[in-house]
């Protein structure tokens, strides 16, 4: 069954279990799908308005956290949230799991931690570390690790 606009615009309230209970991470990949939804979004933009700055993302994770539903058509932060209600309408299809709103939220408040970890001068650490996650170029050693940061961190 394919997803329609109707279904990423239904509120977030029907789409996810009761629930507004912080979550403590013990290990993020279980949230994965979440994270994945939001950054992949987030990177698939940047791609194709190369000018979107850490700033910009900062701002749509934390108008997130305030209001899923109500963001302005089009906006990066109403963009995310249209992905995260696809992930979930295609779970309950699926019979897959389910997310509270409580986890949803934890899941964009650590993202603000980390466009914050990753910010740069160019204005675009965060960004840069979220393509080289996705990339699968993400330093190991010491030595890689500090080049990283010199290279777009500092």
């Amino acid at each position: 069954m394919e997803i329609t606009e109707a279904d990423v615009n239904r509120p977030l309230a029907e789409l996810v279990e009761s629930g507004n209970e912080k979550v403590l991470f013990e290990d993020i990949a279980d949230y994965y799908e979440i994270f994945f939804s939001i950054e992949n979004t987030v990177l698939n933009i940047w791609q194709k308005k190369p000018f979107l700055k850490d700033k910009t993302v900062l701002s749509a994770y934390n108008k997130l956290t305030k209001d899923f539903d109500g963001q302005k058509e089009g906006s990066l932060a109403d963009e995310i949230s249209k992905s995260v209600k696809a992930l979930l309408v295609q779970n309950k299809l699926e019979g897959e799991r389910s997310y509270t709103y409580g986890e949803i939220n934890s899941c964009v408040k650590h993202l603000i931690k980390l466009v914050k970890q990753h910010s740069s001068p160019s204005g675009i650490g965060y960004l840069h570390w979220i393509k080289t996650f996705y990339e699968g170029n993400m330093p190991k050693t010491d030595e890689e690790i500090w080049d990283y940061i010199e290279k777009y961190e500092s």
